[in-house]
């Protein structure tokens, strides 16, 4: 896991400006640092490299690293680079460090970039190859390890942040704010519809992609797509197919020559890779969790009996978001985000990486991307009804189980409706919640087109890609690097498998939910492993908490929101003025949309 950042145009980098920029890559990478210069036919190539060893952490697995003609620096993990190795090793290449970085570039000097295809993990890169005199930004196939590019005239910056360009750029950067405007409007969802970030100019290198720079122009090649095809196997064949692709998934992240920290919640998600990697692969378990003080967010009981049964070392992180110094830890985040942040659960991840760090964690595993991949919404279940409206036994007994199991716990009113996609399978109010309070709040109350990629003709498993690829794995991924990296911990995600995925995504919609369950096929495949009790537990909690808790409007704060600002050039003032001002509790979406102004205000502030 590293810091990478560079530039190809006409200029050298100075000495001081070097200095600079890796003070600010120092966080991703503090173990060591590099750095490499290439004059090549028409062009300066500057390599800038910082490490957090994790995988062979010896001097010579170091980067910028160079293979003949080639050059690479590379941010992430190359999970099965190991069997990659032992194949490389099968057309006569030798090895001079245990590392996968010295695989990757040695797969790219056998099989060229198409090498990727092989590969199973999360990265970024950058690779040169000086006698064909062609260059390659890419990215993994789910955007677990962020890459962005600037292009000006015959001059390209990347790097891991969008700080690392500013640097380098040594110019100001223009604000999106049309892309400001729409996550005020529409809420974190709308963020990734494209890659454009919050700067005019700058970019996301697309994930499943890589560019390739040849002489100034840039080529987007689109190396891995999702295809949707149902193979019509019987259900136990389909899930021991399952179980055995996230074992392996498991036991492929479990490499490391450091520790890894488990992250533990009182669901299923956390719960499946912590037990699977005690009870199948002996691993000695660390710990951690984030507990609030609010009864209605309260997992602490399940936690509590989760790490009794898994006889792990665990550590609770209690936060009462009343006592916590928000606003400084928010402002601290934003500046190093390059960004506004989305939601309150991202400030407590942040606290919780820290803790992570102090305890002495390199490494750390989550289940992001369940959801995803085993249809774990509430959403999910009501397109699955939608599908089967003409099986008609299926569905009654479907229907009774969303009414008594399913619906009493469901807060979302929009969700709460059974027949919401029958009458309308094209509904989408839920997602954007762009509620009629908004409306008025906007000097520009317009609404953009809902923009759904088409991965599936299947309504339900189309919307899990769209959240997986383009609404809320994107933006989770974003802020946990961020999280993460600010402390200088790697997080991995096991549920963000390919070949999982892949199999998981061709299943009949039938088999994702079964008596009112959803994440049917993830509860079968971790019998024997957890606790019944966890195993069955139905309620999605999650962590929340009301802004008026975390920021109590009194005169001071108030006066601090309504502070002259740029946002202001977006929302209506006095209409604004007049909801915080207002003493009645707030809805869940008045509640997020403060948080998202507030968000946006610091922002704005920090780029003066």
């Amino acid at each position: 896991m590293c810091g990478i950042a560079g530039y190809i145009g006409n200029k050298r980098i100075s000495p001081t400006k070097q200095s600079e920029l890796f003070k600010l890559m120092q966080n991703r990478g503090p173990d060591s640092s590099g750095y490499k210069f290439i004059k090549n036919r028409n062009n300066f190539i500057h390599f800038f490299f910082t490490r957090l060893a994790i995988i062979a952490p010896e001097k010579n697995s170091n980067q910028p690293y160079t293979y003949k003609d080639k050059t690479l620096i590379f941010n992430g993990e190359i999970y099965n680079y190991l069997e990659i190795r032992s194949e490389l090793k099968k057309f006569g290449y030798n090895f001079n460090t245990n590392s996968d970085t010295e695989v990757l570039i040695k797969a790219l000097d056998k099989w060229g970039i198409n090498c990727v295809k092989k590969l199973e993990g999360m990265w970024s890169f950058f690779f040169h190859d000086s006698t064909k005199n062609n260059s390659y930004l890419c990215r993994d196939r789910f955007g677990e390890k962020p890459l962005f590019f600037f292009k000006e005239s015959n001059e390209l910056y990347f790097g891991s942040e969008i700080k690392f360009i500013r640097c380098l750029f040594d110019k100001k950067l223009n604000i999106e704010f049309k892309k400001l405007e729409n996550f005020l409007k529409f809420g974190y969802k709308y963020i990734h519809k494209n890659n454009k970030s919050y700067y005019k100019n700058i970019y996301s290198v697309p994930s499943g992609s890589y560019l390739k720079i040849t002489n100034n122009n840039i080529e987007e090649f689109k190396y891995w797509k999702i295809k949707s095809k149902i193979v019509d196997v019987d259900e136990k064949t389909y899930f021991q197919d399952l179980k055995e692709k996230l074992f392996t998934s498991i036991q492929l992240r479990l490499r490391s020559d450091f520790p890894i920290a488990f992250h533990l919640s009182g669901g299923i998600d956390s719960n499946s890779l912590a037990f699977i990697a005690k009870k199948y692969f002996n691993y000695n378990l660390k710990t951690f969790s984030v507990i609030g003080t609010n009864p209605k967010y309260d997992e602490s009981k399940m936690i509590n009996f989760a790490s009794k049964q898994l006889g792990a070392e665990h550590t609770n992180l209690s936060i009462d978001v009343k006592k916590i110094n928000f606003i400084d830890i928010l402002k601290k985040q934003i500046k190093y985000h390059d960004s506004p942040v989305t939601t309150i659960n991202s400030l407590l991840n942040y606290m919780l990486y820290k803790k992570i760090k102090k305890d002495g964690f390199k490494v750390s595993i989550t289940g992001v991307g369940s959801d995803e991949v085993f249809s774990g919404y509430y959403d999910h279940h009501l397109l699955y009804l939608n599908e089967i409206k003409n099986v008609k036994n299926l569905f009654k007994q479907s229907c009774s189980n969303w009414k008594h199991i399913i619906s009493p716990i469901v807060r979302n009113p929009f969700l709460k409706k059974m027949n919401l996609y029958i009458n309308n399978p094209l509904f989408r109010k839920h997602i954007y919640q762009f509620d009629n309070f908004k409306k008025d709040l906007f000097l520009n109350n317009k609404s953009p087109n809902f923009i759904e990629k088409n991965y599936s003709k299947s309504l339900m498993k189309n919307r899990m890609a769209n959240e997986m690829f383009n609404e809320i794995v994107p933006v989770v991924l974003k802020e946990e690097d961020l999280n993460a990296m600010h402390h200088s911990i790697e997080n991995r995600s096991p549920f963000l498998d390919s070949k999982l995925f892949e199999s998981a995504f061709n299943m009949p919609s039938a088999y994702y939910v079964k008596n009112g369950l959803a994440k049917w096929p993830l509860r079968q495949l971790i019998k024997g492993f957890v606790p019944e009790k966890i195993r069955f537990n139905k309620v999605k909690t999650g962590f929340n908490a009301s802004i008026k808790d975390i920021l109590k409007f009194n005169n001071k704060n108030i006066d601090f929101l309504m502070g002259e600002s740029e946002i202001f050039d977006i929302i209506n003032q006095k209409k604004f003025f007049k909801i915080i001002k207002n003493n009645k509790q707030l809805s869940g979406v008045e509640n997020n949309f403060i948080f998202n102004f507030l968000s946006v205000k610091l922002f704005l502030e920090n780029e003066r």
